[in-house]
């Protein structure tokens, strides 16, 4: 029961009635779900203001508390010259957090955390830590990224998740998930999977009911997916596809459903709360994730949880997630006939479907908060014995 600090670059606010809370719904239920684990729990993380277009969820463990630094960052040179000017501040706020707490959690990759590494490592602190980028090299990827995964791979004390596909020769580095539900969670979807599971025992699915997760930016490539649909539209196979999340895509999507006039098809959803967000898992089918680049797909677990299948691009970790098609079906990344062939072939073979959500469902049992919550602090009480 030591006394955890988290250093993490995930942005947080406080509202009128002095809660903290977030945007990132599942960092902050995993982040408490951690905390069940240590006495108290520091966070040292960026602070901004709360509006009215932030789709909040706040922390409710009263063993949390907060070192806030500035919010700082991008790629343009005013920006890299203001990230000169809060080091100070964040050198300040690590030694508060040095000074309550007796183990460090460093999730990287982010700029605070890479001074952060330093003066952790001077201090000769205990820590542990997380990389939620691609763990394995990739062309293009950002120099700091690298850097990153260097300090981690070969100078960082402390044990070391990633997202693997495979086990590492390193005993430090330890193959990790992100997960973004409880147990309860998995409990609670049962009745209505068995629902799933029993009208397709008895007839098909007579449309494609997708979903798609994630921030509206070109990494995450919807437009790949609404461009597969609008193939399934000329090719007369009945689908619906809704797009919950946000971004400066956001009316380039709205904008192609338009032209194309598939409003009673596509809807493109923006922000979602938790809640919300549940609701629409269990009135789709299949998760569609396109991404070009992604360390560890949190949207295919949480579908697995609701009964659904994911269809997924060949990004890293997703042979693994769907294991060769026991649990889902993966394509070519980038490539628009790829994952059009793939919905045409669900759609006219269906046989298959209930195994699937079975064994979706039983790998989601196994990747729960709880259980991802309970392995960092074996690791972590095991690693400083």
């Amino acid at each position: 029961m030591q006394r955890l600090g988290i250093v993490s670059d995930c942005i947080h606010f406080k509202n009128a009635q002095g809660k903290i809370g977030t945007e990132n719904h599942i960092l902050l239920q995993q982040l408490q779900a951690l905390a069940k684990h240590f006495k108290s729990v520091v966070i040292c993380c960026p602070f901004v203001e709360l509006t009215d277009k932030m789709v909040a969820s706040y922390y409710t463990d009263e063993r949390i508390s907060f070192v806030p630094v500035p919010n700082v960052g991008g790629d343009g040179i005013k920006d890299k010259l203001k990230l000169l000017t809060v080091i100070p501040k964040w050198f300040a706020a690590f030694k508060k957090v040095d000074k309550q707490s007796d183990i460090v959690y460093q999730r990287f990759p982010n700029n605070l955390n890479i001074p952060g590494f330093y003066y952790f490592y001077y201090k000769n602190k205990k820590v542990f830590a997380t990389f939620t980028g691609t763990w394995d090299d990739y062309e293009g990827e950002p120099g700091t990224y690298l850097f990153q995964k260097n300090l981690l791979r070969n100078k960082f004390r402390g044990p070391v998740w990633g997202y693997l596909d495979k086990p590492s020769d390193n005993p430090r580095i330890h193959a990790g998930i992100s997960p973004s539900y409880s147990k309860k969670v998995w409990d609670d979807e049962t009745e209505q999977v068995n629902q799933r599971l029993a009208q397709l025992q008895t007839a098909k699915l007579e449309t494609l009911k997708l979903i798609t997760v994630g921030a509206f930016v070109p990494n995450k490539n919807q437009q790949l997916i609404l461009d597969a649909c609008l193939k399934l539209h000329k090719q007369n196979i009945p689908f619906t596809l809704t797009l919950v999340g946000g971004g400066y895509l956001h009316e380039d999507y709205e904008k192609f459903v338009q032209e194309h006039g598939l409003q009673d098809k596509i809807f493109v959803a923006g922000k979602k709360t938790a809640i919300e967000l549940r609701d629409l898992y269990r009135r789709h089918d299949f998760v569609v994730q396109a991404p070009i680049q992604e360390g560890f797909g949190k949207v295919p677990i949480e579908g697995f949880f609701h009964g659904l299948i994911p269809i997924l691009s060949d990004a890293e970790l997703a042979k693994v997630m769907v294991a060769n098609g026991e649990r889902g079906y993966v394509f070519k990344r980038g490539d628009v006939e790829s994952l059009f062939t793939t919905l045409v072939n669900v759609f006219q073979n269906q046989s298959i479907l209930p195994a699937q959500i079975q064994a979706g469902r039983a790998y989601a049992a196994a990747q729960t908060l709880e259980a991802w919550a309970q392995e960092y602090a074996d690791v972590v009480a095991n690693f400083y014995r």
